[in-house]
């Protein structure tokens, strides 16, 4: 499922996180939207051991 996000969109899938350029700053950007927009624990969802 996309959404549209600032200046693009972001993805979701079940295993992992997709995000438009690679590095750890732009994976702290996505991470910080999706607590700020209450959709974190929603989009990242925990395994069981």
């Amino acid at each position: 499922m996309g959404h549209q996000r600032g200046s693009g969109s972001q993805f979701r899938c079940p295993d992992g996180l997709i995000v438009r350029d690679a590095g750890i700053s732009n994976m702290v950007q996505v991470l910080s939207g999706l607590i700020e927009n209450g959709e974190f624990t929603h989009i990242l969802q925990r395994l069981d051991d």
